[in-house]
């Protein structure tokens, strides 16, 4: 049995970092040793839902990376040693105990269904590999809705979060000419280094512009709840059905020729230590981007 070092959401918000044994894989499980996960927004919303009666301790994170290092005996997706991305690939906001994956904790027992390979040789940054779990997957299936319907056709962003970065990234990747990011005023420097053409404030009239299509990655913190110009059609980001396989087939292309780094989309790191204080950093909308928690396994 595998010992574990885990964050782990308590009554009334606090996470305690607690170590626990990992049983060995069977069936179609597979074991993970992870080197990071991400801070979704669905993790921050964690912390309101911890205040509930009978709230029971549980392990957030819906995404994240590491190495494959045992499997049950009827995984065929991957092997042991390999390197893998983790995640729902769907926007899963699960928030009860039988949530999909949970990727806070050095080790991480998961379905296969919710792991994939990905090459150790295309990036030096691994630990932004996390990305790749949902949120690259869900910027990428844009990115390609997107260039298909026209590359010359400017696009708006709207979000501060590591989705809207990600988002504008992968539609740069995906050689769309225009991108238009539509953030609070903070997140505009770390827009334009994702690619973004222009940065717009919030509320600004964006059907004076001539734009006509919008991309919806709202995350957590957007600025009182405010609507979006009806002056655009918008897709929503997070309502895309995902081909995981596709999708990580064009990010990897994408990464292959310096086109698209995840680390674009990290507004801040931090160790599994300093979870609590990123969980409040994420939650007062301070980070412009996404929260990485980079894990240091138990050897």
């Amino acid at each position: 049995m595998t010992i574990g070092r885990m964050a782990v959401l308590q009554p009334f918000g606090f996470l305690a970092i607690e170590e626990s044994g990992i049983p060995a894989p069977t069936g179609y499980q597979v074991a993970v040793e992870m080197f990071a996960a991400t801070i979704t927004p669905a993790d921050v919303a964690l912390l309101a839902l911890s205040d509930e009666p009978g709230w029971q301790p549980l392990v957030p994170g819906l995404e994240g990376a590491g190495v494959v290092t045992a499997i049950g005996e009827g995984v065929t997706r991957v092997a042991v040693g390999d390197q893998v991305v983790v995640g729902t690939a769907s926007g899963d906001s699960a928030t009860e105990a039988g949530r999909p994956v949970s990727t806070w904790t050095t080790n991480a027992l998961v379905d296969e269904h919710h792991v994939a390979p990905f090459p150790r040789d295309i990036v030096t940054d691994r630990d932004s590999l996390a990305l790749l779990g949902a949120t690259a997957l869900i910027a990428a299936t844009l990115a390609a809705q997107a260039s298909e319907e026209g590359a010359e056709e400017p696009v708006v962003v709207a979000g501060d979060g590591g989705l809207a970065l990600a988002t504008i990234a992968a539609l740069r990747a995906a050689s769309v000419t225009t991108v238009i990011a539509l953030a609070p005023d903070h997140v505009h420097a770390a827009a334009t280094a994702a690619g973004a053409s222009s940065c717009l404030a919030v509320g600004a009239n964006l059907g004076a512009s001539g734009v006509r299509r919008g991309l919806d990655c709202r995350e957590g913190s957007w600025p009182n709840a405010n609507a979006l110009d009806p002056a655009l059609i918008w897709t929503d980001a997070r309502a895309q059905p995902l081909d995981r396989n596709r999708a990580i087939a064009a990010l990897t292309e994408w990464m292959v020729a310096g086109r698209f780094a995840p680390s674009i989309a990290i507004g801040k790191r931090y160790t599994i230590e300093q979870i609590n204080e990123a969980m409040m950093e994420m939650e007062g909308g301070r980070v412009a981007g996404a929260g990485l928690v980079v894990m240091e396994p138990l050897k």
